[in-house]
C-alpha cells in the first residue's frame, strides 16, 4: 500500500506556481469585484401615457439603457398615477421616487426666479421668448443645483384662453371662474388684480371642473389641452398669448450622483436632446393644436383691438409690485425686461 504523501493534481499545480501568481489568484478569488449594480431612476409625470411626450421619454429611456449597457434604467409613471406635483416632490424627498416633470409654479416658494417666464402678459411672440431665453435660460437653470436637483433643459408653449363663452375683451373675463394651479400665488394675485374669480385646482381635477361648471375659463397651451382632453369641454379659444407655460424634468441630485461620470454624461446628453427637440417643435405643435381645435368645432376668437395692451399695462404694474414684494428677484425681472426692450426696439445683440 502506498503510504506516501498524495496530493490533488489541482493543488500540486497551484503550488508549482510562482508566489506572486498565487497571491493574485487568491486576491481575485477572495476580493472578486461585482459587476456595477443597475440604477433604476423612477420618474413621475402628469403627461398621459399615450402622449407624444411619453413616447419621446420611453425612446430616451431605451437609448440610455443601451448606451450605459443596462447600468441606468429610467422608469416613467405617467398619467398622474403618483399624484400631483407636490406629492411627487414629497415622494422624491423620502426616496420613493427620484424625479418628475414640473412646471415653474411647483418651485414657486423655494425658487421664485424660475417663474419669470410665466408672468402674465409679458411676452407677445415666440421671437420675444426665444430671445430672452437665449440670454437667461442658463442663469435660471443653474438655480436648481441649490435645490439638489439636476435638470435637462426647459420646454414651453404659450397658454391661451379656453372658455364656454366668447372672450374677446377684458370685460368678458370679469366675474368668470378661472382655473389656476394649486399653490400658484402669483397667478392668484394677478387674477384678483384683474377682478377675476380664481379657482385653484390640481391639473387632475380640471376636466371635472369644466364638466360640472366649477370652472368657466382655463388658460393652457392648446397642445396640452388636447392631450388632457380639456378641449372636449370648451366651446371657444381666444387667440391671445396669456403667459409662457414652461415645464422641465428634474432628477434628485443624490440619485444622479450614484451614476458614474460617464453614465451621467449619457443621461444628460440624451435627456437634453429630447427637451431641445420638444422645445424646438413647440411652435408647430401649438399651431397644429389650434387647427385641431378648429376642426372639432371649437370657435377661435380674436381679441378686440386694444384689449391686449390694456391687460399688458395692468399686469406690468402688478408684476413690478410682486417683484418688490420678493416673489422673484427684482434684478432678474429688470434684466428680462431689458432683453424685451432690445428685441422690440431693434437693438438686440
Amino acid at each position: 500500500m502506498n503510504t506516501g504523501n498524495t496530493q490533488a493534481p489541482g493543488l500540486m499545480a497551484i503550488r508549482s506556481l510562482p508566489n506572486y501568481l498565487i497571491a493574485i489568484v487568491v486576491f481575485l478569488f477572495v476580493f472578486r469585484v461585482p459587476a456595477a449594480e443597475a440604477v433604476d431612476i423612477k420618474i413621475a409625470t402628469l403627461a398621459p401615457n399615450q402622449s407624444q411626450w411619453m413616447q419621446d421619454m420611453r425612446t430616451a429611456s431605451q437609448l440610455i439603457e443601451e448606451k450605459t449597457e443596462g447600468r441606468v434604467r429610467l422608469k416613467f409613471y405617467g398619467g398622474g398615477v403618483q399624484g400631483t406635483e407636490d406629492k411627487v416632490l414629497q415622494k422624491i424627498k423620502i426616496g420613493q421616487l427620484h424625479g418628475g416633470t414640473f412646471s415653474a409654479t411647483d418651485f414657486m416658494e423655494d425658487y421664485g426666479a424660475i417663474n419669470l417666464y410665466g408672468l402674465p402678459f409679458v411676452f407677445r411672440s415666440w421671437n420675444e421668448i426665444r430671445y430672452v431665453r437665449e440670454h437667461m435660460d442658463s442663469v435660471l437653470e443653474g438655480g436648481f443645483a441649490e435645490l439638489n436637483f439636476v435638470t435637462f433643459g426647459i420646454a414651453g408653449s404659450f397658454s391661451v384662453v379656453l372658455s364656454n363663452e366668447p372672450v374677446s375683451t377684458y370685460a368678458d373675463m370679469k366675474g368668470k371662474k378661472v382655473w389656476l394651479p394649486q399653490g400658484d400665488f402669483v397667478s392668484y394675485e394677478a387674477m384678483r388684480r384683474l377682478q377675476l374669480s380664481p379657482v385653484a385646482l390640481p391639473v387632475t381635477d380640471v376636466l371635472t371642473g369644466l364638466q360640472t361648471g366649477l370652472l368657466d375659463i382655463v388658460t393652457i397651451p392648446p397642445e396640452f389641452a388636447v392631450a388632457l382632453q380639456w378641449h372636449t369641454r370648451v366651446k371657444y379659444v381666444t387667440n391671445m398669448p396669456v403667459a409662457f407655460a414652461m415645464s422641465f424634468l428634474a432628477i434628485n441630485k443624490r440619485t444622479f450622483d450614484r451614476l458614474s461620470v460617464d453614465d451621467q454624461h449619457v443621461v444628460s446628453k440624451v435627456l437634453s436632446d429630447v427637451y431641445t427637440k420638444i422645445d424646438t417643435n413647440a411652435p408647430l405643435e401649438s399651431q397644429n393644436a389650434m387647427e385641431a381645435l378648429k376642426s372639432i368645432g371649437v370657435t377661435q376668437i380674436e381679441p378686440q383691438q386694444g384689449q391686449f395692451q390694456e391687460l399688458e399695462e395692468v399686469m406690468a404694474a402688478f408684476n413690478r409690485d410682486m417683484a418688490l414684494e420678493g416673489a422673484y428677484p427684482v434684478d432678474l425681472y429688470d434684466e428680462m425686461l431689458g432683453f424685451l426692450y432690445e428685441i422690440r426696439n431693434g437693438t438686440s445683440q
